[in-house]
């Protein structure tokens, strides 16, 4: 039963890591249509310069502020440069965002060598608690509640306020939202900046229990396009719900069959996709 109980726990803080990057991707395609495969390079950028300024000013907060606010100015980069010019094409947004994933790999390596590099917990979140006869890391519990707190800011932007509801809106039909006044172009930007900013601190945060690596982007990405379909895009629920399903099977088939923890993944997903196409939450476009 301790062991039940920790393996939950455990999934459930990977489950926060798993919201992070995945609320971000949900909304950046559900509001612009961007299919933004290099997502999961954001997540590995984050990490090593979070890190990095972690360890320069002996600061855990700080380092947090930095990877999340660096990657939303790479973002703004690559969505000025880039992305920008490619509205509603596809093919050329995941070629081209695939090639940044092995740019972003080989500056990576280039910068911090090809070693993978552990992230420092924090002092107040270090040390562990008992759960019966095992131990069970302060840190995990802290992800945890970090997840639920910005997942309740997230669902007070989306559900509460004059932004949210204009993303709604721009969801369900852009042209009306557009023709009622909604400024896309400014809301578009805004939102790939807080998904690219998400996505570097979900990194960082990250950091401390499965690393980072130059080759770390493709995993990352894949378990939250996963997450993503599974929860339904463009809604943090969704994103929150994929995250919890997602986090905690694959965190129970790593614990009791290694050898088939990704199969066991699929296989929820493609059951989900089977019983609802569309995600748990997800949303009908007009």
């Amino acid at each position: 039963m301790e062991l039940i109980l920790i393996n939950l726990l455990n999934g459930i803080s990977y489950a926060s890591i798993l919201f992070l990057i995945a609320s971000g991707l949900s909304l950046i395609f559900g509001v612009m249509g961007i299919l933004n495969l290099a997502h999961g390079a954001l997540y590995m950028l984050g990490a090593f310069i979070g890190i990095t300024a972690a360890t320069f000013f002996t600061n855990f907060p700080i380092g947090a502020v930095i990877g999340a606010l660096g990657l939303g100015v790479i973002g703004l980069v690559l969505y000025y440069m880039f992305l920008s010019r490619l509205y509603k094409q596809l093919s050329e947004q995941a070629l081209l965002t695939l090639g940044l994933v092995y740019i972003a790999g080989n500056v990576v390596t280039w910068i911090w060598g090809p070693w993978s590099i552990m992230g420092q917990v924090p002092s107040v979140l270090s040390g562990s608690v008992a759960i019966g006869s095992r131990n069970f890391p302060i840190y995990r519990f802290g992800l945890i509640a970090i997840g639920l707190v910005l997942f309740g800011l997230l669902w007070w932007m989306q559900n509460k306020t004059r932004i949210g509801a204009r993303i709604r809106a721009g969801m369900d039909n852009k042209d009306m939202a557009m023709a009622m006044g909604v400024n896309y172009v400014l809301l578009s930007l805004g939102i790939f900046i807080m998904g690219a900013a998400m996505g570097g601190l979900a990194g960082f945060l990250g950091a401390p229990i499965v690393g980072a690596d130059p080759q770390m982007s493709m995993s990352i990405l894949l378990m939250a396009m996963i997450v993503v379909v599974v929860g339904g895009l463009g809604n943090v629920q969704g994103a929150l719900l994929g995250s919890l399903i997602i986090g905690v099977f694959d965190t129970f088939g790593k614990a009791y069959f290694s050898d088939f923890a990704m199969f066991l993944v699929y296989l929820i997903f493609i059951i989900i996709l089977m019983i609802r196409p569309n995600g748990l939450l997800g949303r009908r476009r007009i």
